[in-house]
């Protein structure tokens, strides 16, 4: 008789958290620029760099042979009103997400805590971008 599969680690959940809310935040940031296609070249760069940190987060999920992590999107927020409270619910998406990575430290090992760092001070400095933009509206 098979025994059910091992239950999935903690350390895998909080990884495949941090999977998911790079996820949220590149869906954002896309309905941002769909919305307000003026900040397309402002906020492309910093997509881009959400869709790098997905990319590294998801190479250290080790998936059963024949299983992928699936696309999971759970935050999809109304854009709000206008260019700068668009902005405003990004920054503020930002302030999250690196609180949340710097939660994440205190239990990883060293090689995913540095990952976590890393993508925390991006994000923070994702935050005085969007700040700068919200000054210029």
């Amino acid at each position: 008789m098979l025994s059910a599969p091992p239950a999935v680690s903690q350390q895998t959940q909080v990884l495949l958290h941090a999977v998911t809310a790079e996820q949220n935040l590149i869906v954002i940031y896309a309905e941002v620029m769909s919305e307000y296609s003026g900040l397309a070249a402002t906020l492309a760069p910093l997509r881009a760099e959400h869709e790098a940190h997905l990319a590294q987060l998801r190479a250290r999920v080790v998936e059963p042979p024949g299983k992928q992590v699936h696309e999971t999107v759970t935050a999809r927020p109304p854009i709000t009103g206008t260019k700068s409270a668009a902005l405003a619910q990004l920054r503020a998406a930002e302030r999250a997400a690196v609180t949340a990575q710097m939660d994440h430290l205190a239990a990883a090992p060293a090689s995913l805590a540095q990952l976590y760092a890393s993508i925390a001070a991006c994000e923070s400095t994702h935050v005085s971008v969007l700040g700068a933009q919200i000054g210029t509206q």
